[in-house]
């Protein structure tokens, strides 16, 4: 963590370097600014040796001693450019009569200075050096890897499907071409388990000409992969101790000449174990050939990025393993030695603890399964076990799943690392937004610009880069099908909890009512439902950067003392007024009052002139302070009004209105969701950084100037607007020029004569569109039907649609489709065809549409069917094959909302939509018009909410 900390150095002393204040003379007369620069300049001399010490994990206690201290003098450091930004914060005169904490830091800064240079000759003194990284394989560790080819098969629980699926694509499957199968999941899901009981299985067969088994290294070297993979296949050949005589001493082209030598008119099968980066497959595809004769290759892997080298749909997503199996895992592994291999009952209470803290990880579950089998049975002896359970103990094998988990995190460049790690701050089992988090990393300093590319889209790629090394679990997709809500796997959450405290980086505190004095040191707080008088006892925390603070009590008291505070989240607080202390938090960059009972910001607001972001979503916040248009640095300003005190139903919402000078705020991106007025949608046209802009109360004066505005706003890409008045129509076709970088559109009011604009057509970006209520004529949606990249179109409360009709070819990539309130529509046809790629096809209060239509089955591509509130006998007639179906069997899975006596019920179940049958002759249709009603509707948050929100 210390090179990380180096790391954002560099961007905050740039950012304190590069400001001007009327006490600048004040700044280089104490030498501050100069000590600052110098002391950066010694950090940065060191920071290579620091990056290195990161990613070893040296075991050499005196370089470890030493880079522990290089962290202390990097958090002062730290602590003391802030300290400069705080009092540059201060207005003129005040600032400047703080003589005494000028020279303070002044004093601290030459101290950081002299510490720097002590442990600079410290190391040359002693000698300090790290231990080059091992290049063995991650999943090798303590030979893991080997040991799966002794797995019996009745100690394999919880993949048949999965081996059925690998085995057909290996063996059943008719294709002659060489084909990649990869499996994909977290470290310690059970990848190489599986893998390698197939491959144990097909390689006994006659099926393949030849097969080899190859663990990747993280850090492999070409040269030495062709060298593993000719010496299994020689083994397999049963070649003899010659040949690795031979193998070593071939370069490059020689083994490329072998292998393909070896290979040549042979049906292979390659099994590669744990490849860390797709590379590793680019430098071997050459020396694989293609015989047209069905050779297979099988990856297992924790990135999704080298899952996408596999030819089409052959991947396996592997994930932890549901309770029911977890326990057999469990029970088959700790009991082995008993004849049915049974948790006694006495037992079970305890066994039950100890599973919970596997979090269905196969790997977890065999090492405590293993350490609790050689336990006494007794419930003294497991709750001994349980009370001390750590990861990173070394009891017969515990430690080996800290670092399997371990090796995906040290695997992180450096900018990555420091982002995940900060997750952490979260507590268990909350989801994290993808644009808080976002928000948040950059607040932290922890996100820098890269060429063209904005902060805020630079942290948006490592977010999905999170992703794709199965770190972050998708909890909920966005219209791009990219992660709206991520979560992190419990085991590893712990892990990484266990080691931002080891850097004395995080503190969690839960459920407590006191907090230890080891806080103060402590850079990140979260307070989970902590209640009673913890704020007395809570220690001054000087180096506080971030607290969240969560369904507790909120104290302003907790408030002192925070001066170099830069993010504060409160979730879920009663309490009705923010505080004023917060104004005297200069450095805050991130505001978060999300879900609260916060009606009323203090005045004073606007001297927090580094804020960045303002979440007041779902607040009870009415009107926003005057001074709110002094932040001048701020770029997201999220804004709406819970309808109620009950957290768990704060819809309906009401937008806020803002204050005159909006056109202050030059940085601002994000301006969601607000009132509009003539005046404020004029001053608009300055915000040109804006990119995504939603607009309740829109009008008809409202339109008359807010297309000028937007002609200035060459970022835009969502848009938002809503009449809210039944009796307002919007006319749209003003807008010139029109905002073809929109990939997000929502429009709530009625189109003028039915029609969208004419210039509609053009917006060939657009991803997304939802339109309530929308009575369109024919013209109009021949316009949507064609546009090259709509994945999500809506349609709610269309009154006169009777009849729909999907033609041939009409939205070839729509990828979700949903119609409600549709009160008229008794009849709908998918024509051969037509919605080529839906995935995602949801209805919800038509009450005349009774039937399923038959055409259903010419969605080829429909994954999942929602109903809601739909006529009973519409779900009645789909089929339902209560999950048995064959593997190769087009299968739709279909949720069933319901009410009953004023409660909803959901119904889950599987059917082939090739079995509906055709409606009964005595059924009436109304016909209509032909391509002109298709419509749909897709609820972002709750699909089956009328009020939308992103």
């Amino acid at each position: 963590m210390a090179e990380l900390i180096a790391i954002s150095l560099s961007a905050k002393v740039a950012a304190a370097l590069s400001r001007t204040a009327t006490i600048y003379h004040l700044a280089s007369l104490v030498g501050i600014r100069a000590s600052i620069a110098a002391a950066a300049r010694d950090l940065e001399l060191l920071r290579a040796f620091l990056r290195f010490a990161e990613s070893s994990r040296s075991t050499d206690e005196l370089a470890n001693t030493w880079v522990d201290r290089v962290r202390h003098v990097s958090f002062d450091l730290e602590d003391s450019v802030d300290e400069y930004s705080f009092l540059l914060a201060g207005k003129g005169v005040r600032a400047c009569a703080d003589v005494t904490a000028w020279f303070a830091l002044a004093s601290r800064l030459r101290k950081a200075r002299e510490q720097l240079r002590a442990l600079s000759a410290v190391k040359e003194q002693y000698g300090i050096r790290l231990a080059e990284a091992s290049s063995a394989s991650p999943a090798a560790d303590g030979n893991l890897s080997e040991a799966a080819h002794f797995v019996e098969e009745k100690e394999i629980v919880g993949f048949e499907a999965h081996k059925r699926l690998l085995m057909k694509w290996l063996t059943g499957d008719a294709d002659p071409r060489r084909t990649i199968v990869t499996v994909c999941g977290m470290g310690g899901v059970g990848k190489t388990t599986l893998a390698t009981s197939v491959y144990t299985k097909v390689a006994a067969t006659c099926h393949f000409d030849c097969a080899a088994w190859v663990p990747v290294s993280r850090n492999f070297t070409t040269h030495d992969l062709l060298r593993r993979i000719l010496r299994e296949l020689h083994r397999g050949a049963r070649a003899g101790t010659s040949v690795k005589q031979d193998v070593d001493e071939m370069d490059y082209r020689s083994l490329v000449d072998a292998l393909r030598g070896h290979l040549a008119h042979k049906r292979f099968f390659l099994l590669l174990d744990d490849v860390w980066d797709a590379a590793a497959w680019f430098h071997l595809r050459n020396a694989l050939p293609d015989s047209a004769n069905g050779s297979r290759i099988v990856i297992t892997t924790r990135s999704r990025e080298v899952a996408a080298l596999r030819s089409t749909n052959r991947t396996i997503m592997m994930e932890p393993l549901p309770e029911h199996e977890a326990w057999s895992l469990f029970c088959s592994t700790a009991f082995r030695e008993d004849v049915d291999r049974g948790c006694p009952h006495r037992l079970r209470h305890w066994a039950s603890k100890i599973l919970d803290r596997c979090y269905g990880l196969p790997l977890a579950i065999v090492s405590l399964g293993n350490l609790m089998a050689l336990k006494g049975k007794t419930e003294f002896a497991w709750k001994n076990v349980y009370d001390s359970l750590a990861w990173d103990g070394e009891d017969h094998g515990i430690g080996q799943v800290s670092r399997i988990l371990n090796f995906s995190i040290d695997d992180l460049p450096y900018h990555l690392k420091r982002c995940f790690l900060y997750c952490s701050i979260c507590p268990e089992d909350m989801l994290l937004k993808r644009k808080i988090l976002i928000r948040e990393w950059i607040a932290q300093g922890l996100i820098e610009e890269r060429g063209q590319r904005t902060m805020e889209e630079v942290a948006d790629a490592y977010v999905d880069e999170l992703v794709q090394r199965n770190l972050l679990l998708v909890a909920l997709k966005n219209e791009y099908g990219r992660a709206k809500r991520c979560l992190i796997h419990d085991l590893i959450r712990e892990v990484i909890v266990h080691r931002s405290r080891d850097d004395r980086f995080f503190h969690i505190s839960g459920s407590t009512t006191s907090v230890d004095s080891k806080t103060k040191k402590t850079r990140y707080l979260t307070l989970d439902r902590c209640n009673g008088d913890y704020h007395q006892s809570t220690p001054n925390m000087p180096s506080l950067r971030s607290l969240y603070v969560l369904k507790s009590e909120f104290h302003a008291s907790l408030l002192s003392g925070l001066r170099l505070l830069t993010v504060l989240n409160l979730w879920f607080i009663k309490i009705s007024k923010l505080p004023g202390a917060v104004t005297n938090l200069r450095n805050l960059r991130y505001l978060g009052i999300r879900s609260t009972y916060i009606e009323e910001l203090p005045n004073e607001l606007g001297k927090l002139h580094n804020l960045q972001t303002l979440d007041a979503k779902w607040s009870m916040i009415k009107t926003l302070p005057s001074t709110i248009t002094k932040l001048k640095n701020l770029r997201h300003l999220i804004l709406f009004t819970r309808g109620g005190p009950d957290f768990s139903f704060p819809a309906p919402g009401t937008a806020i209105a803002l204050p005159d000078g909006l056109q202050n705020l030059r940085c601002l991106q994000t301006l969601k969701y607000v009132r509009a007025d003539q005046k404020m949608v004029r001053s608009l046209g300055s915000l040109k950084q804006m990119r995504s802009l939603e607009l309740f109360g829109v009008d008809e004066r409202i339109l008359a100037d807010l297309p000028s505005a937007l002609s200035k706003m060459s970022c835009l890409v969502r848009l938002g607007i809503d009449s809210s008045d039944s009796n307002v129509t919007l006319d749209l076709e003003s807008f010139s020029p029109p905002p073809v970088k929109l990939n997000t559109f929502a429009i709530i009011g009625k189109l003028t004569r039915g029609m969208l604009p004419s210039w509609f057509s053009s917006l060939t970006n657009l991803v997304q569109l939802y339109l309530r209520p929308s009575e369109l004529r024919e013209d109009s949606v021949g316009i949507l039907s064609s546009l090259p990249r709509l994945l999500h179109l809506s349609l709610v409360d269309a009154h006169t649609v009777r009849s729909l009709t999907f033609a041939a070819g009409c939205f070839p990539v729509l990828r979700e489709l949903s119609l409600q309130g549709l009160p008229n529509l008794t009849r709908i046809e998918f024509q051969k065809e037509s919605l080529a790629c839906l995935r995602l096809l949801m209805l919800g209060r038509c009450p005349q549409l009774a039937d399923v239509p038959k055409s259903i089955k010419n969605l080829m591509h429909l994954e999942n069917l929602e109903l809601f509130e739909m006529p009973s006998e519409f779900a009645e007639k789909m089929p339902d094959d209560g999950g048995n179906h064959p593997d190769d069997q087009r299968i739709t899975v279909v949720k069933n909302i319901f009410s009953r006596s004023g409660r909803l019920f959901e119904k889950k179940f599987h059917t082939n939509l090739s079995n509906v049958q055709e409606p009964s002759k005595t059924d009436v249709f109304v016909d209509g018009n032909l391509v002109d009603r298709c419509m749909s509707v897709r609820l972002k948050v709750n699909r089956w909410q009328s009020t939308y929100s992103y």
